[in-house]
C-alpha cells in the first residue's frame, strides 16, 4: 500500500508540472496576442494619420487649384475689357480729329498711336488710383505680349476684392476637395473620409479620417475606429500671402 500510495503521488506532482507548463505557454499566447493588438493600434494609428495627412494635401491643392484658374479667368476678363475700352478711346480721339469736309478749315493732325495711349492710360490710372503695370500698357497695343497675371490682377483688383473671390471659390468647389481628400485616404489604406471643413480664419482645409483595425483578443466591431486629423494650407495667390481674409 506505501508503494503505490507513493506512486500516485509521484504521478500527481508529473501532471501538475505539466498542467502549469501548458498554462504557462497559453498564458505567453495571449500576452503576445494581446501584445500584437497593442501594435496594431499604433500602427493603425500611423496609417490612418497618413492618410489624413494625403487628405488634407490633396484637399488644399485642389482648393488652390480652382482658386488661381478663377483668379486667371476674372483678370484675363478685365484685360480684355480694357481692351476693348482702349480700342473705343482711340476711335473716339481719332474721329474727333477728322476732316468735316470744309476746305476752309482743314483738320488738324491727330495725335500719334502713343500720344493717345499716354491719355488713356493716365484716365485709367486715375480711376483705379494706381499705375498701370508696363506689360498692360503694351498689351494695348500688341496683344501678343505676355502679360504677368500677378501683376495685372493687383491693378484690376483691390485686395479685399481678391480676398472675397477666392474665399468664395473655395466654398463653391469645397466637394471637389472632398472627392479628392476622399480618395487620397482610401489609397493610403484609410476606410472612409469622416469630416471636412474648410477654415477660413486661417485659409485652410481640415480633415479627419478613420480606420477600421483587426484584432485577434477581441472582435473587431468591438473596438472603435481609429481617427485621425490633420490640415494644410491652401496658399494664397502669388504676392498675396498673409493677405487672404476670408468673412
Amino acid at each position: 500500500m506505501a508503494r503505490k500510495l507513493k506512486s500516485y503521488i509521484k504521478n500527481e506532482r508529473g501532471s501538475g508540472t505539466l498542467i502549469i507548463m501548458v498554462g504557462m505557454v497559453l498564458a505567453a499566447l495571449f500576452f503576445g496576442f494581446l501584445f500584437f493588438d497593442f501594435s496594431n493600434v499604433f500602427i493603425n494609428k500611423r496609417v490612418t494619420q497618413t492618410g489624413a495627412d494625403a487628405a488634407a494635401i490633396a484637399a488644399a491643392q485642389t482648393s488652390n487649384k480652382y482658386m488661381k484658374e478663377h483668379l486667371q479667368e476674372e483678370t484675363q476678363k478685365e484685360l480684355e475689357k480694357l481692351g476693348a475700352e482702349w480700342e473705343r478711346f482711340l476711335a473716339d480721339v481719332l474721329a474727333s480729329y477728322a476732316d468735316d469736309g470744309d476746305p476752309e478749315t482743314p483738320a488738324p493732325s491727330p495725335p500719334s498711336t502713343e500720344e493717345i495711349l499716354d491719355m488713356f492710360v493716365k484716365m485709367k490710372e486715375r480711376a483705379l488710383g494706381k499705375n498701370m503695370p508696363g506689360d498692360v500698357r503694351a498689351w494695348l497695343l500688341n496683344h501678343s505680349v505676355k502679360v504677368v497675371a500677378e501683376t495685372a490682377m493687383k491693378f484690376f483688383f483691390k485686395d479685399k476684392e481678391v480676398s472675397d473671390m477666392s474665399c468664395k471659390v473655395v466654398r463653391d468647389h469645397l466637394k471637389d476637395a472632398k472627392k479628392e481628400a476622399e480618395d487620397y485616404a482610401k489609397k493610403n489604406q484609410n476606410d472612409k473620409l469622416k469630416d471636412i471643413k474648410f477654415i477660413p480664419e486661417d485659409f485652410r482645409i481640415f480633415v479627419e479620417t478613420e480606420r477600421k483595425g483587426k484584432y485577434t483578443t477581441v472582435p473587431d466591431k468591438e473596438v472603435p475606429a481609429i481617427t485621425s486629423e490633420s490640415s494644410a494650407k491652401i496658399g494664397e495667390p502669388e504676392g498675396y500671402r498673409g493677405k487672404i481674409t476670408c468673412s
